[in-house]
């Protein structure tokens, strides 16, 4: 390194300054007047996480710690190595041993999201930028500080999903945890050519006649919902996907009869659909939270050889099936029936079972009242579509956003988007003669539709299984036995010993709005979790002692 890329420190009347690649990076006359300002200006709201670009010498950031509100702290962060070796030589002692700040030298929004998260749980990001040295790396840190938002945003509307189907979600894990042996879950397989993921939108149904001419050339993933649609016009999908924590989903497992079409299936997927669908099963692992319970979960499923595909937290099986697709495929994916909207009348393309029940109900005098119901309910919003008359809501639109991201952050095949009408997902819109041409060029590249990895399996050992589901209960039998112990005052635990198990187990509360409180256990908190300890101790128990 020169001379002159080294930052220099020189006293001023006002105290330290620092000069760096040509530049002053605080005022030359008053260094700690700005960054002071900064500080009394910040987000003084409850569980704030205050990003502070550059911080050099620190001026600004202990007022920072004392004005910010409860739940709050602070990630300073430095993308160049010169300032932070700077940064780290002026850290005062007593912000090097608070546990409301760190310090991160990175340039990755990867980095800093996982740095928060070591913080706490936070609703918004504050950005404070209190020295010149933020605009070395303007484009780094805008790139984090829009990464740290999305992830808070993120969690907090899976808080939302947790608080409502938390508990749902830990019971069928158990339950499928203990049915493993019987699941008998199989690798997943590959597309080599072209796939499509089949939602159940209106607009699949004009994507139906392709999909038919190509079918021999094209691999078909399709959302549960869609099932109906897709096989009332003779197409079996390769893979059927389900999400569904609760059980109102099952209804469009009973076009099946008695086919067999292989299932991909999540851990947290209510138990029946593992039994109403016939063929192979596939397992994902969404992570619904981050949990040293689920983690512990793929552990033991991966010390078992059990294969799974672990994926992130998407929210809609839409979402999660193009995923899953991505995923599995070499070439590109074609999305339909992924609308994300509706029309009047008409929320579901035909064969789905919510129009099949509107019909069973029609009369001379009744004319699809759910249907119009769902069309025009509360928050219903119409989109700027060029078909007209396209409907949606927020929660759609969140969903078609969150795809678009997805597809936008992972490196895989591209998507490619058949519907022609609602919000962007973020793929290419083409037409249907294109698309038809696509599938054509990528099936003379990768040969046959589907490779299924069921050959390459060693062979499932149910002996082994059924020993790894035996420890993992009863792993967690024994934890919710000394948890229950210790407060019921039989078993001493020191505090910080007490937190530690107590978030190990994090299943507990996944159902408590004020979930971030178990960091801290108050009263009200160890109260409710008591219950939880006593239930799911007596739950787990059942669920051990009925495999024999």
């Amino acid at each position: 390194m020169s001379g002159a890329e080294i930052p220099l420190v020189f006293e001023t009347p006002g105290g330290l300054c620092v000069s760096y690649r040509g530049r002053l990076l605080y005022s030359g006359r008053e260094p700690s007047k700005l960054p002071t300002r900064v500080a009394a200006a910040c987000d003084r709201g409850p569980s704030r996480l205050h990003l502070v670009l550059s911080p050099l010498l620190w001026y600004g950031v202990p007022e920072i710690l004392e004005a910010m509100g409860p739940g709050s702290a602070v990630l300073c962060v430095e993308a160049d190595p010169a300032l932070a070796e700077l940064a780290r030589l002026f850290m005062p002692r007593a912000l090097a041993e608070d546990g409301r700040i760190a310090f991160l030298e990175a340039s990755s929004p990867g980095e800093a999201v996982e740095a928060a998260n070591t913080l706490g749980a936070f609703r918004a990001c504050s950005v404070l930028a209190p020295t010149g040295g933020e605009a070395f790396n303007a484009t780094a840190y805008k790139a984090m500080a829009a990464a740290l938002s999305a992830d808070f945003e993120s969690s907090w509307r899976n808080r939302a999903a947790l608080t409502v189907l938390g508990d749902r979600w830990a019971k069928n894990i158990f339950d499928n945890i203990a049915a493993l042996p019987a699941i008998a879950p199989e690798p997943l397989p590959c597309f080599p050519a072209a796939v499509v993921v089949c939602g159940a939108g209106p607009s699949v149904e004009d994507a139906l006649p392709l999909i038919c001419r190509s079918r021999s050339r094209l691999g078909v993933v399709a959302c549960d919902t869609a099932l109906g649609t897709l096989l009332s016009s003779g197409i079996e999908p390769d893979l059927v996907v389900c999400l569904e924590g609760q059980a109102h989903n099952l209804a469009d497992f009973t076009c099946l009869g008695s086919g067999r079409i292989p299932l991909v299936a999540d851990l947290s997927s209510h138990p029946t659909a593992f039994r109403a669908v016939r063929g192979r099963k596939y397992l994902t692992l969404v992570r619904i939270t981050r949990s040293p319970f689920l983690s512990r979960v793929a552990a033991a499923l991966s010390e078992a050889a059990l294969p799974f595909l672990p994926a992130p937290p998407l929210g809609s099986v839409g979402v999660h099936a193009t995923h899953i697709a991505r995923r599995l495929a070499r070439g590109p994916v074609l999305a339909t029936g992924l609308d994300f909207s509706f029309e009047p009348g008409k929320t579901h393309a035909r064969g789905c079972p919510s129009l099949l029940a509107e019909a069973s109900r029609m009369d001379r005098l009744t004319r699809w009242p759910g249907q119009y119901a769902a069309s025009f309910r509360e928050r219903t919003l119409k989109l700027d579509d060029s078909r007209g008359g396209a409907l949606s809501d927020p929660i759609l639109l969140s969903y078609a956003a969150q795809l678009s991201d997805e597809r936008a952050t992972e490196a895989m095949p591209g998507l490619y988007d058949l519907r022609g009408r609602g919000p962007s997902i973020g793929g290419r819109s083409i037409g249907l003669a294109e698309a038809e041409s696509l599938v054509a060029a990528s099936s003379r590249d990768g040969g046959a539709t589907m490779e299924t990895a069921a050959e390459k399996q060693i062979g499932f050992d149910e002996t082994r299984t059924a020993n790894a589901v035996a420890g993992l209960l009863d792993g967690e039998i024994r934890r919710l036995r000394e948890l229950r112990l210790s407060m019921r005052g039989t078993k001493s635990l020191d505090k910080a010993e007490f937190r530690r198990r107590v978030l190990e187990s994090d299943y507990l509360f996944w159902a408590f709005p004020d979930q971030d409180r178990a960091r801290h256990l108050p009263q009200d908190f160890l109260n409710r979790l008591m219950v939880q300890v006593e239930f799911w101790t007596y739950r787990l128990e059942t669920l051990a002692a009925s495999r024999g």
